[in-house]
């Protein structure tokens, strides 16, 4: 018995605004981890809050992420010879908020941030970070997908019974993830 052939979506015969408003929606119920990249730009440090971050592999060690091409730091993220990736929680929270704010300097408040012996800037309440290179990009539309081989992480918050909850932003509300469920 053969299986009946594939058909491909033909986005030419689906309604976009429709599809677009759909897909949105979907998204926006769909809790997603909320990391924060910086990077060493030609004209100083740059960060943007994500939420596409994923784990791609772990040997090499490799993760993914999604970068608008609407962003300011999204130019300075792809030229950089390093990126830095903090992992949001609770604690590091105003990190995130700071870096997903549209027009501010994300790096006035020198003292809440430094730069590793690398080069990367680095906010200093984010205790989980990965730094990488940028291994390939694929253009999408308004997106550049990113892959990053990790050369180094950090997690110095390991086996610590405080500051372990994680963050979650769904339908445009950060979320504290509070003491887990079996």
């Amino acid at each position: 018995m053969s299986a009946e052939p594939t058909s491909l979506v033909n986005h030419a015969q689906i309604d976009q605004t429709e599809l677009s408003e759909s897909f949105r929606s979907l998204f926006r119920q769909h809790p997603s981890g909320v990391a924060v990249l910086t990077a060493q730009s030609d004209a100083g440090p740059v960060a943007m809050t994500i939420t596409s971050l994923t784990s791609v592999n772990a040997s090499p060690a490799l993760v993914a992420f999604s970068l608008s091409k609407a962003s300011s730091a999204t130019p300075g993220i792809l030229r950089a010879q390093s990126v830095l990736v903090h992992f949001i929680d609770e604690e590091s929270l105003p990190v995130a908020q700071v870096a997903a704010t549209s027009g501010v300097d994300r790096f006035a408040d020198r003292d809440s941030w430094s730069y590793l012996p690398s080069g990367e800037p680095h906010y200093s309440a984010v205790q989980r970070w990965a730094r990488g290179r940028i291994r390939s990009t694929l253009d999408v539309d308004g997106a550049v997908l990113v892959v990053l081989d990790v050369l180094e992480a950090r997690d110095r918050r390991a086996g610590s019974e405080r500051g372990n909850a994680g963050v979650v932003y769904r339908n445009r509300i950060w979320h504290e993830l509070g003491a887990p469920h079996s």
